[in-house]
């Protein structure tokens, strides 16, 4: 079984205009709502991607309950703590994308903190669900949880099941998750640089700052790097994922699918080769999407077939590098 759970879900409005203009009014060309919060967008995708996955998570109000009713919608198995608490509503996240220069902009609540007491009945969902072989996804926005240490804390709840843990966070919270030792993280260039303490500007500093986080024992690390592709470290080895040229209508939620994709390989038993080339596509295909949530699976098929996925190196090789 794969669960997903997302600590702060949402709803997305996505806000179509021409262009976004400062201290002027702006009228919208049109406006979609959609689904918000990585785990969200993870279940999503692997439902498009042939996976089922059951959603946990936890959510506030009468958004919570839209949430839920959305995620449904999708044919998912949503498992949310729901709670009616006095002033407290799941977030609204508000998404401008401009059709000159094909700009996305985000403006996010913040959304509920959560009390422990809630952390906690979601910690013992765990304890209750999880068995051994099982897959959790731990990803998004955690910063409605002042315990930047939850990341870690849901991991090792995971661990103790024997499950594998799927970890793609930012900040502190993945400084503090990687500690558990997940089995992926899905870092961007900005955060492995965080996490490693270096400053990245080529290939060659992302291979020695992959190659530096070894002790941790995480099996893979997807660095996504934007229009550059991706880097990846699986095992022992070192790869490329080239970057291919896509009508980008909304960049949000390209990593989600991304990530999706790589489980999904992963399930399937695909080769390493076969999951980073469908996790290109995919990911491509989510970007050619107006929505954060979701692909388009026929364009994803297509563009499978452009995207070249090189093997670097093997670590042992570059060890003298560190």
């Amino acid at each position: 079984m794969i669960f997903t759970v997302t600590l702060n879900p949402a709803i997305d409005k996505i806000l179509f205009l021409k262009e976004f203009v400062k201290s002027k009014t702006n009228r919208l060309d049109r406006a979609l709502e959609t689904l918000g919060g990585k785990g969200t967008h993870v279940s999503i995708n692997l439902k498009l991607l042939g996976v089922q996955s059951t959603a946990l998570g936890i959510t506030f109000g009468e958004n919570g309950k839209r949430i839920t009713k959305l995620m449904q919608g999708w044919g998912i198995d949503v498992r949310f703590l729901h709670y009616d608490l006095e002033g407290l509503e799941s977030r609204t996240n508000y998404e401008i994308v401009e059709e000159i220069g094909h700009k996305c902009s985000m403006v996010t609540e913040k959304g509920p903190i959560l009390p422990m007491f809630i952390t906690d009945d979601l910690l013992e969902q765990l304890d209750q669900l999880v068995h051994p072989g099982d897959i959790v996804v731990l990803t998004g926005d955690a910063s409605n949880v002042e315990d930047t240490s939850i990341y870690a804390k849901l991991t090792k709840a995971a661990k103790d099941h024997e499950a594998k843990v799927f970890l793609d966070a930012s900040g502190q919270y993945l400084a503090e998750g990687i500690k558990s030792r997940p089995y992926l993280i899905k870092p961007n260039l900005e955060e492995l640089g965080h996490i490693t303490g270096r400053e990245l500007s080529s290939e060659t500093d992302i291979i020695s700052a992959l190659i530096a986080l070894n002790d941790y024992g995480i099996e893979i690390i997807a660095m996504t790097w934007s229009g550059k592709g991706a880097v990846i470290k699986y095992g022992e080895a070192i790869y490329r994922i080239d970057p291919i040229k896509v009508n980008v209508i909304n960049e949000a939620g390209c990593g989600d699918a991304f990530l999706a994709a790589i489980i999904a390989g992963i399930v399937k038993g695909s080769t390493i080769e076969e999951t980073l080339k469908s996790a290109g596509a995919v990911g491509g295909a989510a970007a050619e999407s107006e929505i954060t949530a979701g692909f388009d699976v026929p364009r994803a098929d297509e563009l499978n077939k452009d995207i070249v996925v090189t093997r670097l190196a093997r670590i042992s090789a570059k060890r003298e590098e560190q």
